[in-house]
């Protein structure tokens, strides 16, 4: 295939960026694509048109990466709402599932400074690390009286409800939302389907899993809206270290 600089292969291009779970390396078409972006001006204005057109902001593109978009706003019918997420969750659990996904990030970017080099590349993290994290997230949330202005009130029943779930259920009840290490599980396959996390190594006890960010999520969590809770997951992070 010799790509031309067309609209055409453009939306082609945008459109294999909405398959977040593939890889140019294991796509001829994709590669190609990429390298004509950014080759060609006119071909990456194209591109940038489509996306827009789309309501989709381009955070990053590479041949060894692909092209990672994102909703351009809030409304983007691309954009992920609490009312979206998994049918047959109640809005406590919805709630508690959003906590995990910050919590999460948390863990694999403590600080800043992890974050914006590139060239940092974050260890694998278990199950049980997120699980932590994320109770001690819901309590410094539950017990702080001055919340940011930035946390909407939507998240309050998530904190309530992991405050109030046992770490842990029997192992034959794997990734349920009756217990923190279930939520947690929930969260980090939801991030696994969407190209925000591989598996690094299972395990038999699924609080011992490990698992490793990609490059999307490092590049998505620059873009994130809800900053402020963000750093209270960091927070939440190094107090567990230091306990």
């Amino acid at each position: 295939m010799n790509a031309e600089p067309t609209v055409r292969n453009a939306a082609r291009l945008t459109y294999k960026a909405l398959h977040t779970t593939l890889s140019p390396i294991n796509d001829a078409e994709y590669r190609e694509l990429l390298a004509l972006c950014r080759a060609d001006p006119t071909f990456r204005q194209y591109v940038e048109d489509v996306a827009a057109g789309m309501e989709l902001q381009i955070l990053d593109l590479s041949e060894q990466r692909g092209l990672i978009v994102v909703p351009a706003s809030k409304d983007s019918r691309f954009a992920v709402r609490i009312t979206d997420i998994r049918s047959g969750m109640t809005p406590d659990q919805k709630a508690a599932l959003v906590l995990a996904h910050i919590a999460i990030a948390a863990v694999f970017f403590p600080t800043t400074d992890g974050l914006d080099d590139d060239n940092y590349s974050p260890p694998p993290a278990s199950v049980a690390t997120c699980r932590d994290t994320l109770h001690a997230l819901a309590r410094r949330l539950k017990e702080t009286s001055d919340l940011p202005p930035d946390v909407p009130s939507e998240l309050a029943p998530g904190w309530e409800t992991i405050s109030a779930l046992p770490v842990a259920i029997p192992s034959g009840q794997r990734a349920s939302h009756a217990s923190v290490v279930g939520v947690v599980k929930i969260a980090l396959n939801h991030m696994a389907q969407n190209g925000l996390v591989r598996l690094d190594r299972d395990a038999e006890d699924e609080a011992a899993a490990t698992y490793t960010p990609t490059f999307r999520l490092r590049v998505q969590l620059r873009e994130l809206a809800l900053r402020r809770l963000y750093e209270m997951a960091q927070l939440a992070t190094t107090e567990r270290k230091a306990v």
